[in-house]
């Protein structure tokens, strides 16, 4: 999967978090919580479907390092996706 693609697959997860949103228009820097504006819950959720749909487990500790598509990005692309 390429760059643009995953972060298009993160976009589409984003929007089933938060319907809301018009995620094309979120740029990879922004940050999911201070610039768009998820509550924790959003981010939990958005944290939980990249685990379900991506098969990568993103610990509680590591959640600062998934703030942005960005990031989340270059996290998913470093983890070993989990067994199926």
């Amino acid at each position: 999967m390429s760059d643009q693609d995953l972060i298009d697959r993160l976009r589409r997860i984003l929007g089933d978090v938060a319907p809301d949103l018009d995620v094309v228009t979120v740029a990879i820097d922004a940050d999911l919580r201070n610039d768009i504006g998820l509550d924790s819950m959003d981010f939990l959720n958005f944290v939980i479907a990249i685990s379900k749909q991506l098969g990568v487990a993103i610990p509680e500790a590591d959640y600062g390092k998934v703030t942005t598509l960005g990031k989340c990005s270059a996290y998913v692309t470093t983890q070993k996706p989990r067994p199926s």
